[in-house]
């Protein structure tokens, strides 16, 4: 549910028509009445406090305040900073960028002590809804999916090893060679939850977590990958290579995370991009068989 009178119906955002200056369009979308959608980044630029643009510096000036979209929050409500699911997948359907989360942005016209004006000009009008939630004038220390993403990719990720069978790291020419990702006990894996400091985060209790997006195998002779098979031993594993030709080769795993978060025990909500890192090289030995006969 949105906040006020904002309601959402099919991934469409209309809301009520706001006092003041006119407002245009975004991206071609909007209200019957003409009010704002959403709002990209540059008109989020725009909004700079400014009321007149030819005013003299003693006002009025705009005075605006972000909403969270969650719940039944208004700009007097005590929980216009509350965060949810909704406010995050909003922004991956709404026109005009941006990740998140979700705002209403709400605006009124104040004089230079921050009075509002009499009439309606002074009550807090819905403006427009926004995936750009710090660049709302006085909304600078916003969370948002930017610090999100910084503080999951500051996450002690697990890097994995590959264990080889037959085991010793020595293997036959023209003897098949089985290969299996590990993930050792330190750091944190796929899906092992991690919680960031919530200094960083704006007091804010968040976990977050990898997921396993595709493995790559570097064996030396020939490169497996991307893909989601972690391999396996003899006889049954899947990630087999039969070498050729005897030596020596840095045998290693790279792995690709993506990542989730949540919030007060939401659900698991997607962090946009990746993290890739380079698995730990083994040297496996590929030696030849000889016979020989010996007389008696």
């Amino acid at each position: 549910m949105m906040a006020g009178a904002a309601r959402l119906g099919l991934g469409v955002l209309l809301l009520a028509n706001s006092a003041g200056p006119p407002d245009h369009s975004i991206d071609g979308m909007a209200s019957d009445s003409g009010t704002r959608v959403t709002l990209n980044a540059a008109e989020m630029k725009d909004l700079d406090g400014s009321y007149f643009r030819n005013a003299v510096a003693s006002g009025p000036f705009h005075d605006y305040k972000a909403v969270s979209v969650c719940g039944n929050a208004g700009p007097d409500s005590p929980n216009d900073g509350d965060l949810c699911p909704q406010s995050w997948g909003l922004c991956r359907i709404a026109t005009g960028g941006g990740d998140g989360p979700a705002v209403v942005v709400y605006r009124r016209v104040v004089e230079r002590d921050g009075t509002p004006v009499a009439g309606p000009l002074g009550q807090w009008q819905q403006v427009a809804l926004t995936c750009y939630p710090e660049r709302v004038p006085g909304n600078g220390n916003a969370l948002t999916m930017a610090m999100i993403r910084d503080a999951f990719h500051d996450t002690d990720f697990t890097v994995p090893t590959v264990n080889i069978q037959p085991e010793g790291d020595v293997t036959l020419v023209n003897l098949p060679t089985y290969f299996q990702v590990q993930f050792p006990e330190s750091g944190f894996g796929p899906d092992e939850v991690d919680t960031p400091d919530p200094a960083r985060l704006l007091g804010h209790h968040i976990e977050v977590r990898p997921r396993l997006k595709s493995v790559t195998y570097h064996l030396g002779e020939r490169t497996i990958g991307p893909t989601q098979d972690l391999g396996g031993p003899y006889p049954n594993g899947t990630v087999v290579q039969t070498y050729t030709r005897p030596g020596s080769h840095q045998v290693r795993v790279d792995i690709v995370y993506t990542g989730q978060f949540r919030v007060g025990g939401s659900g698991w909500i997607d962090i946009p991009g990746e993290v890739d890192l380079q698995g730990t090289p083994v040297t496996l030995s590929v030696r030849e068989a000889r016979s020989r006969l010996y007389t008696g």
